[in-house]
């Protein structure tokens, strides 16, 4: 596969203006899986209305700060960095211990992982990342996103939100919209396609559903956010055991990620990016476990972002991060952000996945295909997706050392891979050889 042509490559800087606009389409994508992952966890920990707010403003500084200095220092690739979905099942599943007991368990659990960099011990593990592999990540990444496109696509995700098929039939015709402009739009203004389609579809929706502007009048200009450590760390085995196998569930996440980013942009700085993308997500977790929120990992939707905008500079994603800082210290501005129907959200990411998979499909096709790689590429994505619409109520009955694993299909899709590719129907031909 051809690396695709940017208007502003990786390590390109924008005019400021730009990048602003480039970086608010990142913002407002993130949004929604920022405010769910709060929401989750702050349900579970059973806190009240200003014990929330305060969860998910550290759920903003935290992402917000990680993904500026990964984009800047760390893995070096337009890659955002939010709430593991793997942390997050873990940190659930243990709210009855208590908040003391997973502050201890996950700062174990992301000082393994920076240790295990530290030691090189995942040095190597680049070599198994062969077209196969990064392609399926790239599917899998879209597909295991299904259930989250089809609740926030048909606005299940908006408590007013009325008529859901007319909703889900809106966010349809906008996916086609901003797919159009994506493709038919040329120079600065392709590269804020994403942005243009968001904003003609709140103006439509706002006009069929109606706009609710209180929440965004009520929140204050600037808030800190209070109790920034809410208790002293206690440090148990069965914590520690939970969140072991979820930061090595979170290394493998990653991993998906770096590799994916990669293979649309520079492979070269791959083998350094791995080790300190890994190392910061330790780092994350073992600050979000002192802070007693989920803790982190980089997020596998930027290849299709990046691919659909045509904007591939770090720079422009380093610059959301400080806007996910600044929304966290500014309430009003998190308000404004937060108005964007997810409906409209979306669609946005319907295209950005839809360019993932095509993606994936070039990579893995580029050298043709046998019968072998049929399976090998055809189970991963088909199991993983299986796995992650899975019925929430088989999920928890599954031991929770491997929860991590079983209920993320993203996950358990890329360990079938591996498995496939390497060891189960393994070719000679690629036999210690790396993507590139």
């Amino acid at each position: 596969m051809d690396k695709p042509e940017y208007i502003y490559d990786i390590d390109d800087n924008p005019p400021l203006r730009y990048s602003a606009l480039y970086g608010l389409q990142w913002a407002i994508i993130m949004f929604s899986f920022l405010i769910i992952s709060a929401a989750l966890g702050s349900k579970a920990l059973h806190l009240d209305a200003a014990g929330a707010v305060r969860f998910f403003q550290l759920i903003l500084l935290t992402s917000g700060l990680f993904t500026t200095v990964q984009c800047l220092v760390g893995h070096r690739y337009p890659l955002m960095e939010g709430p593991s979905t793997a942390v997050l099942l873990t940190f659930i599943v243990l709210t009855p211990y208590g908040i003391q007991e997973i502050q201890g368990g996950m700062m174990v659990g992301g000082g393994l992982l920076m240790a295990a960099v530290l030691m090189r011990r995942v040095k190597n593990i680049n070599a198994w990342a062969t077209p196969n592999v990064v392609g399926v990540i790239l599917m899998l990444i879209a597909f295991s996103l299904l259930p989250f496109l089809t609740r926030i696509m048909s606005g299940l995700e908006n408590a007013g939100s009325r008529n859901d098929i007319h909703v889900f039939l809106f966010s349809l015709g906008l996916v086609l919209v901003m797919a159009t402009l994506s493709h038919w739009l040329r120079g600065f203004w392709k590269t804020i396609a994403l942005l243009l389609g968001m904003g003609i579809g709140s103006v439509f929706y706002f006009l069929m559903e109606g706009v609710d502007f209180r929440p965004l009048m009520a929140a204050r200009w600037l808030s800190l956010p209070p109790d920034p450590i809410p208790a002293v760390p206690v440090f148990r085995w069965p914590a520690i055991l939970a969140f072991a196998a979820s930061y090595l569930a979170v290394t493998v996440n990653s991993l998906g990620s770096l590799n994916g980013i990669a293979a649309v942009t520079d492979p070269e700085r791959l083998p350094t990016g791995v080790s300190r993308g890994l190392f910061f997500n330790g780092a994350a977790g073992v600050l979000c476990g002192l802070m007693g929120v989920v803790g982190l990992v980089s997020y596998s939707i930027s290849p299709g972002v990046v691919v659909a905008n045509r904007v591939a500079s770090r720079y422009v994603t380093a610059l959301c991060g400080l806007m996910l800082v600044v929304a966290a210290l500014a309430p009003k501005f998190a308000a404004l952000l937060a108005m964007v129907p997810s409906a409209v959200v979306g669609a946005a990411l319907a295209v950005a996945m839809g360019a993932q998979i095509g993606t994936g499909l070039d990579i893995i096709s580029a050298g043709g295909m046998t019968s072998r790689d049929y399976f090998v590429v055809g189970l991963p994505v088909m199991l993983g997706t299986v796995v992650s619409i899975l019925p929430d109520a088989l999920i928890a009955s599954v031991p929770t050392q491997i929860r991590a694993f079983f209920g993320n299909g993203l996950i358990f899709g890329i360990f079938l891979v591996l498995l496939l590719e390497h060891v189960l129907m393994r070719d000679q031909q690629f036999k210690g050889e790396a993507h590139g």
